[in-house]
């Protein structure tokens, strides 16, 4: 069955296994950690949206068991990841670029398309990999002002596009980080159809797994239409638990895959226990079924107590929540410290919002108490 992100989330949902490698048993599914209260020595860290489910038993024990070819290039274990990724998204080998996590796939996709004159266009509130890669290579930055509830203005980035005089790479997150939020599926869809005249499209989905509007569709689809002008970006630093483990994947036509793969050091940046790791995740029918359902419980946790304490945030569908101090968000984050619990950096220009990763439901439920203390004091 192919993999577009409707399908996928309305299998997800019934725990369906036909998305991923059908022929595979299910592993065990790894226990939600025991909570203990946080300290300053082992802070609870909400500011990396991580998936604190971890590695399944199954997915450590092949980390571990490779580890023997430690002293090996790892190229024959990157094919076999190579073809398991392009199974998962429902197209071919070719289709898929491995990388030293998403970080390594937004440069490399990035300064493929430089080219004299080139400027790239992002929303003025987002990830700032993609602009920060545009800058070091010396290509001019033009950012895109937020829509209302800092949404992404696609209209704006289209006129905005339209005014540029020369080539033009649009880097977009969907779901946007910080924000959580996403674009509307066919608006994207036909933009990037349409074909714009020297402009090229990277699109980050690191987070499309957590999505539960399903109205969502990956720009995967594209791809798989044989369009030419973007590439999608994956990683396994988000539901599939390997943050530490650095992997990641550009998805696009095979001309696009071998023009970026010019810019990276072929395969000889992964190593061979992580693509173990995730060969065995992404086999398991179970994992992100089990993840997105932790991730859920937890955000009810939270949204409820942002509801009952009259605290603003947005729609979230990824695995972080972007709320409203109304307050400069320094001192929120100085006072969660001091409690052993780490929220997100700031990013301007919502300088008075904090993103808060989902951890565990315990810890959302400490973090949730935590947060009616603070409104005791007259802190929040």
């Amino acid at each position: 069955m192919p993999l577009n992100r409707r399908n996928f989330l309305g299998a997800a949902a019934l725990g369906a296994g036909s998305l991923m490698l059908g022929s595979a048993q299910a592993a065990p599914a790894p226990a939600l950690p025991k909570f203990t209260p946080p300290t300053a020595k082992k802070p609870m860290a909400l500011c990396f949206n991580e998936n604190p489910l971890g590695l399944t038993p199954a997915a450590r024990d092949a980390a571990i068991a490779a580890l023997p070819d430690a002293n090996r290039y790892p190229f024959v274990a990157a094919e076999r990841l190579r073809k398991a990724c392009a199974d998962f998204m429902g197209g071919k080998p070719e289709n898929v670029m491995l990388s030293h996590g998403s970080a390594e796939s937004i440069r490399a996709s990035i300064e493929a398309h430089i080219r004299p004159g080139v400027c790239l266009i992002c929303p003025e509130l987002t990830y700032s990999d993609g602009a920060d890669t545009a800058r070091k290579n010396n290509v001019k930055v033009v950012t895109v002002p937020m829509g209302a509830k800092w949404s992404v203005d696609l209209e704006a980035m289209k006129k905005t596009v339209a005014g540029i005089n020369g080539p033009v790479i649009v880097y977009f997150v969907n779901p946007n980080n910080p924000t959580s939020t996403i674009v509307d599926s066919k608006a994207l869809h036909d933009w990037i159809r349409s074909r714009p005249a020297d402009v090229f499209f990277v699109i980050d989905e690191a987070y499309a797994e957590y999505v539960r509007d399903p109205s969502f569709v990956s720009c995967k689809t594209l791809v798989d239409e044989g369009l030419e002008n973007l590439c999608v970006l994956k990683t396994f630093s988000k539901i599939f638990a390997m943050a530490g483990m650095r992997l990641g994947f550009t998805y696009a036509a095979p001309a696009v895959v071998n023009k970026v793969r010019t810019q990276v050091a072929y395969d000889i940046m992964l190593n061979n226990s992580a693509i173990a790791a995730a060969l065995v995740e992404l086999e398991d029918k179970d994992f992100i079924p089990n993840s997105r359902r932790a991730n859920e419980d937890a955000r009810v946790i939270v949204c409820k107590t942002l509801d009952e304490l009259g605290i603003e945030y947005l729609d979230s569908q990824t695995n972080f929540i972007f709320m409203n101090l109304k307050a400069p968000l320094k001192p929120f984050q100085d006072r969660m410290k001091a409690e052993n619990i780490l929220v997100g950096r700031p990013f301007p220009p919502a300088v008075e919002w904090c993103r808060v990763s989902l951890s565990t439901p315990d810890d959302m439920k400490y973090f949730a108490a935590k947060l009616k203390e603070f409104r005791r004091k007259g802190w929040v």
